[in-house]
């Protein structure tokens, strides 16, 4: 009797340590799945993100090239005011180029995803903190600039630009709009000092909004490096 009861003893012994293992087991390969499902999922993030940073880097750079654009079109306007008589198509397609305001509007649905699942999914503190500066801040920053600029344009240039001169669209201009001004106009035009004091403020708000949109591309760039690293990273 004692025998058997030793034997089963051992018996139960062994069966309460395979149930064991087998529940580690389990344990093992549900943790190892549910990493292998965060894995995937910040994969799928950055990826998405990667992408809308292309998107954005695209319409940046072409922002900066119309600021730069605007710009010159200050400085042609004021010399042609100050070294001509007679108004020409020249002045015309000048002229309507200080009426262009770009609008940056970034794609945020990668980050809007990351958002959703919790920011705790990028497992890089750096990345992590990266990513929330350029869209938290960065993003809206450049905002306030843009908007600042298009309510001096409301406020100030768009006013006297319609004072002097009416607009038109054109489908055959890069911008699509034309400023038409008489030779009565012109005349009294060139006598404005009022006008080329608000040329030189749109080239100088202008200017503003152009070197903080060379930041939000240098951030882009930066970001998409990084994020090109933790994607390499991941697939390994």
């Amino acid at each position: 009797m004692e025998n058997k009861t030793s034997k089963y003893f051992k018996y139960a012994i062994g069966e309460i340590i395979l149930v064991v293992i087998g529940i580690l087991i389990a344990l093992q390969i549900n943790t190892w799945n549910k990493q292998q499902e965060e894995h995937q999922l910040e994969l799928k993030i950055i990826e998405e993100i990667r992408s809308n940073l292309n998107h954005d880097l695209d319409e940046i750079q072409e922002d900066i090239a119309i600021m730069a654009d605007i710009n010159s079109a200050c400085d042609a306007l004021k010399t042609y005011i100050n070294t001509q008589e007679i108004p020409s198509e020249e002045l015309f397609i000048t002229a309507g180029l200080l009426r262009v305001t770009p609008h940056f509007d970034p794609n945020t649905s990668g980050y809007g995803l990351l958002v959703s699942k919790g920011i705790g999914v990028i497992s890089s503190d750096s990345l992590r903190n990266d990513i929330s500066l350029h869209y938290e801040r960065l993003y809206n920053y450049y905002k306030r600039y843009e908007e600042e600029r298009i309510q001096f344009h409301a406020l100030h240039s768009e006013p006297k630009l319609i004072e002097h001169f009416s607009p038109s669209y054109d489908a055959n201009q890069t911008y699509y709009v034309m400023h038409e001004i008489s030779q009565e106009d012109f005349s009294i035009l060139k006598k404005d000092k009022a006008f080329i004091k608000v040329v030189s403020a749109i080239a100088f708000e202008n200017s503003s909004v152009k070197n903080r949109a060379e930041r939000v591309e240098s951030s882009i760039l930066s970001l998409i490096t990084a994020l090109d690293k933790e994607i390499k990273v991941l697939k390994e």
